[in-house]
């Protein structure tokens, strides 16, 4: 079954019952909680949720979001800083989100992990991608300009998630949850394929796998950096759930069938056992939310 994460209409709805109805209202039954509800609205979704209305699968750290922040989101504090008190504050809110979604019956806890200090070189990227350069000379030397760069520094970073990553392990498996370490859309985010080669054997006790974001990854894969069939030819068997969405060029958060994924490849890399959640930005219609799952369905993604 595929849930309908709250990205959709959190930043849009006048309360956390005005936000479930109008999920319900396109007949899901299960939902992603993310990092946008306040904790005002997850008081007003609660009744709905004990009252089986509506089940969270999942939910997106940092969650819900904290008022000490400046602002919501899945990287107010980071996993890889060299700051040992950020990463401190990092897992204690990432072990707040644990027991509220072990609270809710909630299968995973998605994360992000972090960065690596370096420039991601977005805009050369992008401009080079729009020239058609990509594969030609030129996108190639930045691709691997940005890869060695990365691969400099990549190390400590790495080190320093995985230490932050043991502890929340500890409490997953207590809570009954499952972390879900998810593939990111920029070049200095971690992790990419090679981050997980190194993370997902790293931290032991089953708590933690990979969640595949099919956006992310098909961004990444057109700007050079990574690819769909490295991520999950490499970590299928750790998938524990999936960020529907398509994209195009680099962007994301697309209705699937409007953009250029391939979602026959998807289901057939993908494990039949995961959560799958249906992750689309604000500007969605209900009516291109059902045509994105009339699409899904028809490649056998349900």
């Amino acid at each position: 079954m595929i849930a309908l994460s709250t990205c959709w209409q959190s930043t849009l709805a006048q309360s956390g019952r005005d936000l479930i109805a109008g999920l319900r209202s396109l007949g899901f039954s299960q939902i992603e909680l993310e990092y946008r509800i306040t904790p005002e609205m997850l008081v007003e979704i609660k009744p709905a949720l004990a009252a089986g209305e509506i089940q969270p699968v999942s939910i997106h750290n940092y969650f819900p979001a904290p008022k000490v922040a400046p602002q919501p989101g899945g990287e107010i504090w980071s996993f890889s800083s060299e700051d040992a008190d950020e990463r401190q504050t990092a897992v204690g809110y990432t072990k707040q989100a644990i027991d509220i979604a072990g609270e809710l019956g909630a299968k995973a806890l998605v994360v992000h992990c972090g960065q690596v200090t370096i420039d991601p070189r977005t805009a050369e990227l992008r401009d080079l991608f729009d020239a058609g350069q990509i594969e030609a000379p030129p996108g190639r030397r930045v691709v691997d300009e940005i890869k060695k760069a990365r691969e400099a520094k990549i190390g400590p970073a790495l080190e320093r998630v995985r230490d932050c990553l043991e502890p929340l392990a500890e409490a997953a498996h207590d809570a009954g949850v499952k972390l879900g370490l998810e593939n990111r859309y920029y070049s200095h985010e971690i992790p990419n394929s090679e981050d997980l080669a190194f993370l997902l054997p790293a931290v032991g006790n089953g708590s933690i796998g990979y969640w595949h974001d099919v956006g992310h990854a098909a961004v990444q894969e057109n700007l050079g950096l990574d690819s769909q069939a490295s991520l999950l030819g490499r970590f299928r068997d750790r998938v524990i759930g999936v960020h529907l969405h398509d994209a195009r060029g680099y962007k994301d958060h697309l209705t699937p069938g409007t953009g250029e994924v391939d979602f026959s490849f998807i289901r057939e890399n993908l494990p039949g056992d995961i959560i799958q959640v249906l992750e689309v930005q604000p500007s969605v219609t209900p009516r291109q939310i059902r045509a994105g799952l009339d699409h899904l369905a028809a490649v056998g993604i349900s």
